[in-house]
């Protein structure tokens, strides 16, 4: 066994989890299910997972979370049962619902490997492979690198040479003492500029839950993302900084963005958990020139994104030392995360493809206003908001807003800020409700 500090990434979901209760600790699972082809059986899907926990150390980790440096203890590769689960049809949306019922049991992250998982089947036939993996193990980038590889070794491919593991990046970010200095310099200087309104505060309203599917603000977005030269996540949440801009009546809003922390290429095949927290204040005059303030919105972004790995811990200290005003990195209430190419489109028929989409399963804690992106086929925006901050009617507006302001954009009509067009250009359902006023999804 070898036992190293917890990388950046690793350590920040820790201390997220340290703000939720005891019975909360169940929100640091991920719910995962991988197709399975067609021909393959139980032993070829078992053997392709045990493949994957052998290659990747995050998947055999175990954490210690008292001390005051916490750690990672990385344990030999043992194969073990993986077991079985049936399923009442072969589909997609079972499996589902059997990681999420899994995802709802909390992993000891002390004392227990970072995953549970089970071959799907159906009428003795392979469907999927469920799984549940910890937030310490995986985020978004690691779940699509986990699915690719599993398809890859139930197809009968190869795997590229072994990666790097989070002992690697953990002992790197922690002996580059330069790039600490640097990087705390940087928030420090940062910190005071942040938006009070958008600090994670006492919101306990109800939040809200809404989904949007646009091919046209996708093609609107990259039109836009090639004619300035800017990255295609910039320029949405420019359009996201407006729709909200014009809902609340403000001209500037702190984003917590999510870093995905994996430009350097070294970490591009790391499984861990890498993301943090890059916040960003993002202002705008309604005079001034949609484009100039969406290359101006760019290379802020990358700034901060670029200063997006540090040790939540050290930041915390030195900005409590400093006398910063709220110095808790982890307290913002804004977030925007974007996904990358991952989206899959709704079925051909689904109302989603003309309407907001809204869900009932909305977690009721967290910030107030959280926004992910992903492109593919087509724009996909889902946001979870507050009744407070925006409330469930404008939690729909604000995703046609978006759209209406990438194609806006894109159309090249508008002279100032003022004049990018927000007016929906589909139907927006409200949110559906039971007698009682309740909101659900139908």
């Amino acid at each position: 066994m070898k036992t190293a500090p917890m990388t950046f990434g690793q350590l920040s979901v820790l201390r997220d989890l340290d703000l939720s209760g005891p019975d909360e600790q169940s929100d640091g699972n991920l719910p995962l299910v991988f197709d399975v082809p067609s021909g393959t059986d139980v032993d070829e899907v078992t053997a392709a997972w045990w493949r994957l926990v052998d290659r990747h150390e995050a998947l055999r980790t175990v954490y210690d979370r008292r001390a005051a440096q916490p750690t990672q203890t990385v344990r030999p590769f043992r194969k073990g049962e993986l077991g079985t689960v049936e399923l009442p049809a072969a589909t997609r949306e079972a499996a589902l619902r059997v990681a999420g019922e899994w995802a709802e049991h909390e992993i000891r992250i002390d004392v227990e490997q970072s995953w549970r998982g089970a071959v799907a089947v159906h009428e003795g036939v392979a469907t999927h492979l469920v799984c549940v993996v910890h937030h310490l193990a995986v985020d978004s980038a690691a779940c699509t690198l986990l699915e690719s590889e599993f398809n890859t070794l139930v197809s009968g491919g190869t795997l590229a040479p072994d990666p790097p593991q989070p002992v690697d990046l953990a002992l790197d970010q922690h002996g580059d003492e330069q790039q600490r200095r640097q990087t705390m310099e940087f928030w420090l200087e940062e910190w005071e500029g942040f938006v009070d309104e958008d600090r994670q505060g006492d919101d306990t309203s109800r939040r809200f839950r809404a989904a949007l599917y646009s091919e046209r603000a996708q093609d609107a977005a990259r039109t836009v993302s090639e004619r300035l030269a800017v990255s295609v996540q910039s320029v949405i949440l420019g359009a996201a900084a407006l729709a909200l801009f014009g809902l609340k009546g403000r001209d500037r809003v702190t984003f917590g963005l999510l870093a995905g922390n994996r430009m350097d290429k070294r970490w591009q095949t790391l499984l861990s958990s890498m993301n943090q927290l890059a916040p960003m204040t993002v202002a705008a005059d309604g005079d001034a020139d949609p484009d100039g303030f969406l290359r101006t919105l760019y290379m802020n972004s990358l700034e901060r994104l670029l200063y997006g790995s540090y040790s939540i811990d050290e930041l915390r200290a030195r900005l409590t030392e400093a006398g910063c005003h709220n110095p808790d990195p982890l307290q913002f209430d804004c977030y925007f995360n974007y996904l990358g190419e991952i989206v899959r489109p709704p079925a051909a028929q689904s109302p989603a493809r003309d309407d907001v989409e809204w869900f009932d399963d909305a977690w009721q804690g967290g910030p107030r206003f959280n926004l992910r992106a992903a492109t593919g086929s087509g724009l996909h925006l889902s946001l979870t908001a507050s009744d407070d901050y925006l409330g469930a009617e404008a939690t729909g507006r604000f995703l046609a807003a978006v759209e209406a302001a990438l194609v806006s954009l894109a159309d090249g009509g508008p002279d100032t800020v003022s004049e990018v067009g927000l007016a929906p250009l589909r139907k927006v359902s409200p949110p559906p409700c039971t007698k009682d006023g309740d909101t659900v999804h139908e």
